[in-house]
């Protein structure tokens, strides 16, 4: 499985990527949404993990720009954010976001775990 992370946070980059890469789980990441986009067209992840509050191009944006482009259209985009789910869990659906974790709930093992328990995980 090949996971991508998107987050302008450099430590949730390597707590998140240790641990997934730990459990033999392929880890991309990038710091900037826009070379993020970039990334999941070039090396077509299983699955996206991606912040909503980053400079130049929030994640709504970023997620807006995957759902349009054929290549990356189809991979499940979760939204990894401090924000409550209420502020941008609907609008998050409605762009076509696969699920909203808030990242105070999920430290490195429980994501580890919703991770391996996602659709065409053939680990």
């Amino acid at each position: 499985m090949k996971v991508l992370i998107i987050d302008d946070e450099e430590t949730i980059l390597k707590m998140y990527g240790t641990k997934l890469s730990m459990a033999k789980i392929e880890v991309l990441t990038s710091e900037d949404g826009q070379k993020g986009i970039e990334m999941a067209a070039k090396e077509k992840p299983d699955v996206i993990l991606l912040d909503i509050i980053m400079p130049n191009i929030n994640g709504l944006d970023v997620l807006k720009m995957l759902k349009i482009r054929d290549e990356t259209k189809n991979i499940p985009v979760y939204l990894l954010t401090n924000l409550p789910q209420e502020a941008s869990g609907e609008k998050a659906k409605e762009l076509g976001a696969a699920g909203y974790m808030v990242k105070a709930e999920f430290e490195p093992q429980k994501l580890l775990e919703k991770i391996q328990s996602l659709p065409n995980n053939d680990q």
